[in-house]
């Protein structure tokens, strides 16, 4: 009987497979660390139904590509800033050999460079403060004065050889390095007040903010950061967070004034500042609070990939990570509100999140390491998805543009301290919400006092006595989240509502 002798071939050949797929499973189980979506819903309220998305699919996976080599930077940093006993220094730090022969030249004297000095003048400029010469002579390090920022150029003839961007952050007094941390926060005359003097402990925020990433293309390009999220931190993830405009202006002013684009025409029209807007982050400046901003710009007046991602050796991306990490020992003493935006690059290509991915990895670790996740309150998040392109332009694409991605990043102590306003911010984390609601999230921040429990309940108690159309556009985080809210009461525009229904 042939079935008889066939048998065991069939089972030594099942066995086979078996085994190869446990070994294919076990061997690639790192190569795909992105999360599945299994709820059918993101929001399922009484007031939206937003349907959820596939992370990836047979269908979306063709726009998922590895970098191309074109994502590097080809030049080589030459330059770095350094303090030395009170004064800055603009020193080399590439061989001189090596630019020579790399350059083509056969003297060090053939080369000229140059820095200019800049300051901030107001949101919108940098103020010129003047350029300074120098050629690259032992002990090659020059002495600058006092500024902030320098771009480096050096030149061979009129031929550009290097250029690049440095910054000048001056470290915390000596004497305050050496104490033991305790948050301060500035008063006028440049003296101090110790966190005793208030009921509250001192928490500070921290947006951190990645332009054009939606929440689900994040999980697809930044596996490793999302894992480090998720294995590492206190955190909650919101679903239903829905864009309130176009571009990143409309949401983003919604979020740091509580007011929208239009709204606010009537703070800059006269004098097309910014700085006249009520910019949440003069509260705490007000309060006694350091506050920084940084944003790494596009330059959409270049035409080619290389010159809007790189500065001299490096992405544009790392001078601001950069920058952030010199500024850390400033926030492990002082309470502070800073806001760093990352655009170049991330901003154009679709594939360009798994570029840094592992860069944000590190910097979550470095603020995790330092201690400032301790006692910071972290806005890890976008604006709206990407906006052009061929994934863009598929369905989902249009769909995932209006839900950008947010992670919001707690001091585990506050679970223990604040219990109910951290049940109701993971509660929130499958409510319709937008950055009006990031705004009032802020300034409960500001008064800490505002989250305690006798006080949360009797906001939550009125918010929902409230009748639906009165619900208010910005609602705290710290708030259970009405569950009939609905685009129309969150002012986002129909255009942009993922909301099925309501």
């Amino acid at each position: 009987m042939l079935w008889l002798t066939e048998a065991p071939f069939r089972i030594i050949g099942l066995c086979v497979i078996l085994s190869g797929l446990a070994l294919y499973a076990y061997v690639c189980k790192d190569t795909d660390i992105r999360p599945k979506i299994d709820n059918e819903f993101f929001v399922n309220n009484e007031g939206c139904k937003m349907i959820s998305l596939d992370v990836t699919s047979p269908a979306i996976e063709k726009y998922i590509k590895k970098p191309p080599v074109e994502y590097k930077c080809i030049d080589v940093t030459w330059f770095e800033t350094k303090l030395i006993k009170g004064s800055w220094y603009l020193m080399l730090v590439r061989d001189i050999n090596e630019i020579l022969i790399d350059r083509h030249l056969d003297k060090q004297t053939k080369i000229q460079c140059r820095y200019d000095r800049f300051d901030g003048k107001n949101d919108t400029r940098l103020e010129h403060q003047g350029t300074d010469t120098f050629n690259l002579v032992p002990p090659y390090r020059w002495k600058v004065r006092a500024t902030v920022y320098l771009r480096v150029s050096c030149f061979h003839l009129k031929k550009l050889l290097h250029e690049d961007v440095h910054f000048f952050i001056q470290p915390p007094p000596q004497e305050l390095l050496e104490q033991p941390v305790s948050l301060k926060k500035w008063v006028q005359g440049n003296k101090t007040k110790t966190a005793e003097s208030t009921s509250e402990p001192l928490i500070s925020v921290m947006i951190l903010g990645l332009d054009s990433v939606s929440h689900l293309n994040f999980l697809r390009q930044m596996p490793r950061t999302a894992k480090y999220l998720h294995n590492e931190m206190s955190y909650v993830e919101f679903w239903g967070y829905n864009k309130v405009g176009l571009n990143t202006f409309p949401n983003l002013i919604a979020m740091l004034t509580g007011e929208s684009a239009e709204e606010n025409v009537k703070y800059w029209k006269k004098t097309q500042r910014m700085d006249n807007c009520p910019l949440i982050w003069k509260d705490f400046k007000r309060a006694g609070y350091n506050t920084s901003f940084a944003q790494k710009l596009m330059n959409i007046t270049t035409g080619t990939y290389k010159l809007t991602t790189c500065s001299g050796g490096r992405l544009l991306t790392d001078i601001l990570l950069e920058m952030v990490e010199n500024l850390l020992p400033h926030m492990q003493r002082y309470p502070f509100f800073s806001f760093y935006w990352w655009s170049q690059g991330i901003h154009d290509h679709f594939n360009f999140g798994s570029v840094i991915d592992q860069r944000f990895v590190r910097l979550l670790r470095r603020l995790d390491d330092t201690g400032i996740t301790n006692h910071t309150f972290i806005f890890f998040m976008s604006d709206h998805g990407s906006r052009w392109g061929p994934f863009r332009r598929t369905f989902q694409g249009m769909l995932e543009d209006n839900q950008p991605m947010l992670f919001i990043l707690y001091p585990k102590w506050m679970k223990e301290r604040y219990p109910l306003a951290i049940r109701n911010l993971e509660s929130n984390s499958h409510s319709l919400i937008t950055t009006y609601d990031m705004h009032e999230t802020m300034r409960d921040l500001l008064h800490l006092d505002s989250l305690q429990e006798n006080r949360l309940k009797e906001k939550s108690r009125l918010l929902w006595k409230l009748p639906g159309p009165e619900t208010p556009r910005g609602v705290s985080l710290f708030l259970p989240v009405p569950s009939w809210r609905t685009c129309n009461t969150s002012n986002i525009p129909v255009a942009y509502c993922l909301c099925q229904g309501k």
